[in-house]
């Protein structure tokens, strides 16, 4: 833990307002970007207590029970041993029951009621096969929740897995102090294997160019006269951010206060960042061919060309070829996203520590960090059937 005194005065407000924001000691999440950026972990708290405010003053209109549902999930898809300690007790509070959490846990198929089969489906979808939603699910989900529940449905998955890498590539875990606070539960235990293992790679690539063909899923909000007068604030925000208002945002817009604190923490990654520009974008294009994200790849396309990252490695990444014209630093930072993305979503310590010898450990977070946010908005723009704008002259995220 970085404590306040101990950075520099003109951090320290960041310090405070993540105690603020979170009302309870700094943990976990914030711990891990707190050694980073204390701007940037005043950001995460800022963007994850819209999902988890668990009844301070809940933001999220979607209910208790379908965020801690959705976290369990998470949890258990990407391995995220601190997220599920933190959200099992909440989560069974909130009225999902034991016997669910100990199935999803235990890999184990689950009486799911009907609104839980809903969302797993639609999370199963997302997470594996080409990464989209099939038009039935997408219908019954839309009929369920509505377009604003829908987009904050899947920001609440976008967020876990944001902050599910740092985590896990920092091997966090629950204080005893924080485990004492909590009724006992069993914990998870991650699984086995690394994704730089050839069992965990892609044998199916498909092209990543022109992958979404459907049509979008919702309005487009691009313009104050598209938004009610209490939430154009917002909207100017996001402008303020990136100067106008990008495919994937006029998506998030339906959810505006969320869209802000989503457009906030891109702000970071995107121009903040102490990252290198060939950096960031590799990540991008990895979490991008990752997830069969068009229009994630098109924007960080347009960061690597920015960047001159050699055109025969991203030629290499799309098509899923052997990455033979990376540079040892590049090669770094692909085993390192690949080991988070696959297999048991935890980094080995070899690995590791190659990273943070290279990197330094703010970099480093701020690399897990990165990948969460594309992640993120790969999984927003696919499931509404964000199509890319076809200019690469600037990012569109």
């Amino acid at each position: 833990m970085v404590e306040r005194e101990a950075l520099p005065e003109d951090q320290r407000r960041f310090h405070d307002a993540v105690r603020a924001i979170r009302r309870r000691p700094i943990s976990g999440p914030f711990i891990v970007t707190m050694n980073s950026s204390p701007d940037l972990a005043a950001r995460f708290a800022h963007l994850g207590h819209y999902f988890h405010a668990r009844g301070q003053a809940d933001e999220s209109i979607l209910p208790l029970n379908v965020r801690g549902f959705i976290a369990l999930l998470g949890s258990r898809a990407l391995d995220g041993v601190y997220e599920w300690s933190a959200w099992h007790n909440w989560t069974i509070e909130a009225g999902v029951s034991q016997e669910t959490a100990d199935a999803i846990r235990e890999h184990k198929p689950p009486a799911f009621t009907p609104e839980e089969a809903l969302v797993a489906s639609i999370f199963t979808e997302l997470l594996s096969g080409n990464h989209r939603l099939s038009e039935a699910t997408a219908k019954a989900a839309f009929d369920h929740f509505g377009v604003q529940g829908m987009v904050e449905l899947v920001g609440t998955l976008g967020y876990f897995a944001q902050i599910a890498f740092p985590l896990n590539a920092f091997e966090m875990e629950m204080s005893p102090e924080q485990l004492k606070s909590r009724k006992p539960f069993v914990a998870l235990v991650a699984g086995k294997g690394t994704g730089t293992d050839p069992a965990f790679a892609r044998r199916d690539v498909p092209p990543i160019a022109g992958a979404s063909k459907a049509a979008p899923r919702v309005r487009p909000l691009s313009t104050h006269d598209d938004v009610a007068p209490e939430h154009q604030h917002f909207l100017d925000r996001i402008v303020r951010s990136r100067g106008r208002i990008s495919g994937v945002f006029q998506v998030l817009l339906h959810s505006p206060d969320m869209a802000e604190r989503i457009a906030h923490v891109g702000d970071f990654f995107l121009y903040q960042t102490i990252l290198s520009q060939p950096v960031n974008a590799l990540t991008g294009l990895v979490a991008a061919r990752e997830l069969d994200s068009d229009y994630v790849w098109n924007a960080s396309l347009s960061l690597a060309r920015a960047a001159q990252v050699d055109a025969r490695l991203v030629d290499a990444l799309e098509k899923g070829q052997p990455l033979v014209n990376a540079s040892a630093e590049q090669k770094l930072v692909l085993d390192f996203c690949y080991q988070l993305l696959r297999g048991n979503h935890h980094v080995t310590d070899a690995t590791y520590r190659a990273v943070v010898d290279h990197f330094g450990v703010p970099a480093t977070v701020q690399i897990a960090g990165s990948l969460g946010y594309f992640v993120m908005m790969a999984l927003i723009a696919n499931a509404f059937e964000v199509a890319p704008d076809g200019d690469v002259s600037r990012p569109e995220l």
